[in-house]
C-alpha cells in the first residue's frame, strides 16, 4: 500500500507576512527606547569629559595663583594653555556632536581646535564692571595678561566654566556682549542631548567654577539665573529666551 502523501513542511505567504509585521511592530517599538539608550550614554561621556576639563583649569588655576587661562583667540586660547593638563584631546569632542573627523599626524593644537565641542567662560560680565574702558577693550581684543582668578567668583556651585557650543561654531569663550541675544543663548547648544518627542526637549551639559559638573534641561543655564555670569546685575537680569 503507498503511504498517504505528506503535506509539504513550510511557511505559507500568508504566515510570512504575519510573521514580518510582528518583526516590524517590535522593531518600532525598540528603536526610540536604543536611540534614548545611545543618547543618554553619549550625554554621561560628554558629563565625563567636561568635569575632566574642569579639573584641568582647577590645576591651572592652582599653578597660576588662582588665575584661569587669559582670554586669546583660538591659536593661543583655552585648549592650548590647558593641554598640559587635560593631555588628550579626545575629551574636547562630545560623543553627539558630529564634528568631521580630523586625521592623524596633525599637531595637538589644530586637533584641539578642529574637534572642539566645548566653549569656556570668558567671563566678559566681571570684566567690564572692573576694568577701565581702555582696559576692557584691551580685553576684548585678547590683550589682556591674565583671565579671571577664582577668588572672584562668589558663586562657583552655581557658575558655569564650560558649556557646549552650538555645531560649526568657531567661538572659544562665552561673551555676552556678541551676538543679538548673547554667546550665552545663540552659541550654546542648550539641547544637545535630545530625550523624548519634540524639538526644545532635553538638555546640555555644563561644567560648573567648583569642579562640578551636571546636565541642565533646555535654558535652565540662563533662566530664571543665569549661571554663566560673575555679577549680580547680569546674574539677575530678566530672563532670556532660547534661541530656536
Amino acid at each position: 500500500m503507498k503511504s498517504p502523501a505528506r503535506r509539504p513542511v513550510g511557511f505559507t505567504l500568508i504566515e510570512l507576512l504575519v510573521v514580518i509585521a510582528i518583526i516590524a511592530i517590535l522593531a518600532g517599538l525598540l528603536m526610540p527606547a536604543l536611540g534614548t539608550a545611545k543618547s543618554k550614554g553619549n550625554s554621561i561621556k560628554c558629563l565625563s569629559n567636561l568635569r575632566q576639563l574642569g579639573l584641568a583649569l582647577t590645576l591651572y588655576a592652582g599653578d597660576n595663583d588662582g588665575y584661569f587661562p587669559a582670554r586669546r583667540e583660538r591659536s593661543e586660547a583655552w585648549p592650548v594653555t590647558l593641554l598640559s593638563y587635560y593631555k588628550d584631546v579626545k575629551i574636547l569632542k562630545c560623543p553627539a556632536d558630529r564634528t568631521g573627523f580630523t586625521p592623524p599626524g596633525v599637531s595637538p593644537e589644530l586637533r584641539a581646535d578642529a574637534q572642539r565641542s566645548y566653549v569656556i567662560n570668558g567671563f566678559n560680565d566681571w570684566f567690564q564692571a572692573n576694568l577701565s574702558t581702555n582696559d576692557y577693550l584691551k580685553f576684548k581684543q585678547w590683550q589682556w595678561p591674565v583671565g579671571l582668578k577664582d577668588a572672584a567668583i562668589p558663586q562657583p556651585a552655581e557658575t558655569i566654566v564650560f558649556g557646549e557650543k552650538r555645531p560649526g561654531s568657531r567661538h572659544v569663550h562665552m561673551d555676552f556682549s556678541q551676538g543679538n541675544l548673547g554667546n550665552d543663548v545663540e552659541e550654546i547648544d542648550q539641547i544637545r542631548h535630545k530625550y523624548g518627542g519634540g524639538t526644545q526637549g532635553g538638555g546640555a551639559n555644563f561644567a560648573f567654577a567648583d569642579g562640578s559638573a551636571r546636565f541642565l534641561k533646555n535654558g535652565q543655564s540662563v533662566r530664571p539665573v543665569n549661571l554663566w555670569a560673575v555679577t549680580d546685575q547680569w546674574r539677575n537680569a530678566p530672563p532670556k529666551p532660547t534661541a530656536p
